[in-house]
């Protein structure tokens, strides 16, 4: 099996144009693929622990274009996938999805920047009419980085794979490059290694993202409260991820 996103690559290099952000998927069609298979290690408390630290650093890709896609274990998407871009500053990235049924790509829901310090901000696609879906959206998009480039940072198990010959030649035809992939197998006893606590004082809060939430008040209106930043960069940072629920576009 190959990465579903050699099959966006392909869809990318034919259809740019009708996308949202069309101009951040630049270069989308030859970029490396990172995959990682296991959502619910990507997701565990030890990789969240070492993004918290690694996010108030310097945010640094394994190539200057990357593709990052994470198997999603919920009902409603297959995977998820980040095409991020290395600044001299940080990462500028968007977010896209595979939905499972019917099987279909989403447009780019978000698209966003992560500076160095762990400063993330986002700008979400006008079309989406949910704003705590598109807040979503946003913070899953910022954790797939965060996460991917923690496991990475612990010489994580990289195993690179390439695409068989005959399964070349129509990607080849519609412009789509580079065979060779990269599947990341997570290991517990490095991350846990690699996020324990190198203590300190607990005076002043960590820097984190609160995520948009609505909010009911005294009156009976219901309120959207934006996304906004709480807490010190210098002293680390908290990196939440959550999953996107089904919408419809």
């Amino acid at each position: 099996m190959i990465p579903d996103a050699y099959a966006l690559k392909r869809i990318i290099r034919a259809h740019r144009a009708r996308f949202w952000a069309a101009d951040q998927l630049d270069g989308f069609e030859f970029a490396p693929v990172w995959r990682f298979e296991d959502q619910e290690r990507f997701d565990a408390d030890d990789v969240d622990a070492l993004a918290r630290r690694l996010a108030a650093g310097p945010q640094r890709l394994p190539h200057p274009q990357t593709i990052f896609e994470l198997r999603d274990r919920s009902p409603d998407l297959r995977y998820q996938i980040v095409h991020a871009r290395q600044r001299p500053d940080g990462i500028d990235a968007v977010w896209l999805a595979l939905w499972r049924n019917p099987r279909r790509w989403t447009d780019v829901h978000v698209r966003f920047r992560i500076a160095d310090g762990g400063i993330a901000e986002f700008e979400t696609n006008p079309a989406i009419p949910d704003p705590a879906f598109a807040g979503q959206c946003g913070e899953a998009a910022a954790a797939i980085v965060w996460r991917a480039l923690a496991i990475l940072a612990t010489s994580a198990e990289v195993s690179e794979r390439r695409i068989a010959r005959p399964q070349r030649r129509s990607f080849a035809r519609d412009g789509v490059r580079g065979w060779v992939w990269h599947h990341v197998a997570i290991d517990p006893e490095r991350m846990r290694s690699a996020s324990a606590d190198p203590g300190g004082s607990h005076a002043s809060p960590r820097w984190h993202l609160r995520r948009g939430h609505w909010r009911q008040l005294a009156d009976g209106r219901r309120v959207f409260v934006r996304q906004c930043e709480v807490g010190d960069p210098p002293r680390g940072g908290v990196v939440k991820d959550y999953a996107v629920g089904a919408h419809a576009e």
